[in-house]
């Protein structure tokens, strides 16, 4: 090694990376005063820093002003430099911490009912969670109630709706399904159209407010439904899906609540071509542990979970009702 390079290697080794950063904060805010508010520390301090800085370096770095700070080439230099240094040791320090850090602590997960999500985090999303990360307990709720969600005990809230609660994010859209059984069309008839809806029978969630719940009812926001009134109300979604299943009539359905129905025949999706509104569900974190580790891992395998579901391949409807033509009622030579 040369003694030029030398040199250089003692004072890289010589370097307090605390200097470094409150050089960083000064450079960036072009004052001593508001790097030390920003830190936290004495105005001396950051003085002091600058000072051995400078010595390490050989050379001024700021020109002090009255009133600002003004930077000198190598300043500029070393605040470019600077800043990227501080960036990427703070990526690495959060990168080793997040390996070293391992989900941990107890987990409370509060779902709003409508949202219909119970079954796909306690069959699939929920199992897998707990295998994986064995330092993690977990307190699971379903809820009417918003206030319920909102409770500061509350790490992750799970909402649905067009709308987005105050301070919640949209986490996920899902396609919903205008779906009945086999047993209900070979009885009652396919739906051929919209006007054939008006003389079936339709099973919607109930809401205090209006005749259809959000979970179900956005199908019927449509101008044409406005005089429509289901046959049967009923306060869950998983409810909904076992009454169609049943024969007992028609159900607007988010698509990973039915997607393995139709698949195995015991539902038949009606009119895909209809444009129905997506379900929005949107997430929040009351507690405000958005960045802890069992917050993260929970929410992207539930995101993961449902994202799959959505994205696998369309289902043939017509080959989905396997119904003979014979036991239709009526005319069935329009249908294709």
């Amino acid at each position: 090694m040369q003694d030029g390079e030398a040199a250089t290697q003692n004072r890289a080794d010589l370097l307090d990376l605390n200097d470094l950063r409150i050089f960083t904060y000064v450079a960036v805010l072009y004052s001593f005063s508001a790097a030390a508010d920003e830190l936290g520390i004495h105005k001396s301090s950051v003085s002091r820093s600058i000072m051995r800085l400078e010595t390490l370096m050989g050379t001024p770095l700021l020109n002090r002003t009255t009133r600002k700070v003004k930077l000198t080439r190598a300043g500029n230099v070393l605040k470019d430099r600077g800043v990227e240094i501080m960036k990427r040791i703070g990526e690495t320090i959060g990168y080793v911490g997040e390996l070293r850090l391992a989900p941990q602590g107890e987990l409370t997960i509060c779902m709003a009912a409508d949202a219909g999500l119970e079954e796909q985090v306690q069959q699939s999303v929920l199992p897998r969670f707990l295998e994986r990360y064995e330092g993690v307990s977990v307190v699971l709720r379903s809820t009417a109630q918003k206030a319920e969600l909102r409770s500061e005990n509350v790490d992750i809230a799970i909402s649905s709706g067009p709308t987005h609660p105050p301070g919640s994010s949209r986490f996920v859209v899902l396609a919903r399904w205008l779906c009945a059984s086999p047993a209900y069309v070979a009885r009652r008839g396919i739906v051929q159209n919209l006007d054939d809806l008006s003389m079936h029978e339709i099973i919607a969630t109930n809401d205090r407010e209006t005749h259809f719940a959000p979970g179900l009812g956005n199908l019927f926001e449509l101008e044409i439904f406005k005089d429509l009134r289901p046959r049967l109300n009923i306060d869950n979604l998983a409810g909904a899906r076992h009454l169609c299943v049943q024969g007992v009539g028609i159900a607007c359905l988010p698509e990973h609540m039915c997607r393995a129905q139709v698949r195995q025949g015991e539902l038949v999706r009606l009119l895909p071509d209809l444009d129905i509104r997506p379900l929005d569900l949107n997430v929040f974190y009351p507690s405000k542990r958005s960045a802890a580790p069992a917050v993260r891992a929970f929410t992207e395998l539930l995101r993961a979970s449902l994202s799959s579901a959505a994205a696998s391949p369309a289902l043939d409807t017509q080959a989905s009702l396997n119904i003979d033509a014979a036991d239709m009622p009526g005319d069935t030579s329009t249908v294709s």
